[in-house]
């Protein structure tokens, strides 16, 4: 698998949660959902990409997981727990990736 498989999968979920965001509507009308189909398609998107960016981190079998890397994520993680911005919690992942590089 090369690496830009991965990331056109993502592409891909993406677009067809754009799809059902924009078909939904037009389909159930007035109609509300069953708050437990609304509570599944609430995490399903988010559970995809989670489960899309592990398996491009770690790589197949855990084979591929870069330390560097992880700990970016970590960082990231971190900082978007403590309430950071976006811009902020991608630009700490950045600089701490860099920094593990750098020290390993």
């Amino acid at each position: 698998m090369n690496a830009a498989q991965p990331w056109a999968l993502i592409a891909a979920v993406a677009l067809l949660g754009f799809v059902f965001k924009a078909v939904g509507p037009a389909v159930v009308g007035g109609r509300e959902l069953p708050p437990r189909v609304r509570s599944v398609l609430a995490v399903t998107a988010p559970a995809l990409l989670a489960g899309f960016v592990l398996v491009q981190l770690a790589g197949p079998g855990w084979s591929g997981l870069d330390p560097a890397v992880a700990g970016g994520v970590a960082a990231g993680l971190g900082l978007r727990l403590c309430g950071a911005p976006f811009p902020v919690v991608m630009a700490g992942a950045v600089v701490a990736t860099a920094l593990l590089r750098w020290a390993f």
